[in-house]
């Protein structure tokens, strides 16, 4: 590791134009798309958790969570915030509740297997018009990134049908009725920028290490695209809408990105989780599950209405 990171240290100061092409970009992936659809997001859902918006949610989606998924009903929070905001607002919300003892570190990691969805803003704006310039495609990957991630969760949890999964009401929260609406604005304004900065930083490094292995490595094309894909998602979908190849291929590989996330996204993830020691290999293995799902759905979505 030590040999590693000297060598990262030497190809910054010999490449540092790069390096900070590559810290801009980041930047402004960060202010650009991040912070303007997450940020916001988070104080918000931070503050109707405090005031017991879970519990509230929790009965209106009570139904789909115990008896598909087989998960105590508090979890219907998690599932619509990470639909609406995106990832990795899934992995943040799973932390909270098992910090508050609402679910198991158990029911956590099986509740992060499908909870990991892109921002539709993101997905229907900058990919589908901006990117692509093609609407109706930005519609199927939503789709397909969707349907895909709510098969994965109920096959993740199908041996679990007979499990009772009732909320323990012993947990039941108690709405913070003791702190005035300033202090909760506070603490929720502090605690989503720290996930923020935490957002802020993983994407900078991973992309770094992805602008490395570009200069150093010498792949054809489409594996360099693949191998940025993996690395930092945001990047490998720049670099697929940009090279002229079949647009149904240019579709998949996008929508698998998407569902992957990118290990940039699993580092966030883990960054979120591993305060809770929420287990990550549910997640890793839904990921790859996910990507291979959408892919197959948008296929034959492509086919139909394209």
């Amino acid at each position: 590791m030590i040999l590693f990171l000297l060598l990262i240290i030497i190809y910054m100061i010999t490449c540092s134009e790069e390096v900070v092409e590559s810290v801009a970009f980041s930047i402004s992936i960060w202010k650009d798309n991040l912070f303007p659809t997450l940020f916001p997001f988070f104080v918000v859902s931070n503050l109707l958790m405090q005031y017991g918006f879970v519990d509230i949610i929790g009965k209106i989606l009570a139904y789909p969570m115990e008896t598909i998924f087989h998960l105590p009903k508090d979890t219907g929070f998690v599932l619509a915030a990470s639909l609406f905001s995106g990832f990795p607002s899934g992995a943040k919300y799973t932390k909270d509740l098992v910090s508050q003892n609402r679910i198991t570190k158990e029911e956590g990691a099986r509740l992060l297997t499908f909870t990991h969805y892109s921002n539709p803003l993101f997905i229907l704006g900058m990919i589908g018009s901006i990117l692509l310039n093609n609407k109706k495609i930005g519609i199927l990957i939503l789709i397909s990134h969707i349907t895909s991630g709510l098969i994965v969760g109920y096959l993740f949890n199908y041996k679990y049908r007979n499990k009772n999964c009732k909320t323990n009401h012993s947990n039941k929260h108690i709405p913070n009725s003791q702190k005035n609406f300033g202090e909760l604005l506070t603490s929720s304004i502090f605690d989503s920028l720290n996930t923020m900065f935490l957002l802020l930083g993983i994407v900078t490094i991973f992309l770094i290490l992805s602008t490395i292995l570009n200069q150093i490595i010498s792949l054809p094309p489409i594996l360099k695209i693949i191998m940025s894909g993996i690395l930092e998602m945001t990047q490998g979908i720049k670099m697929v809408s940009n090279i002229k190849m079949n647009n149904l291929i240019q579709t998949i590989l996008i929508t698998s990105m998407i569902s992957f996330g990118g290990l940039s996204v699993h580092m966030q993830v883990i960054g979120i989780i591993s305060e809770q020691k929420i287990k990550y290999k549910p997640f890793f293995i839904a990921r790859i599950l996910h990507a291979l799902l959408a892919s197959g759905i948008v296929f034959i979505l492509y086919q139909i209405f394209i």
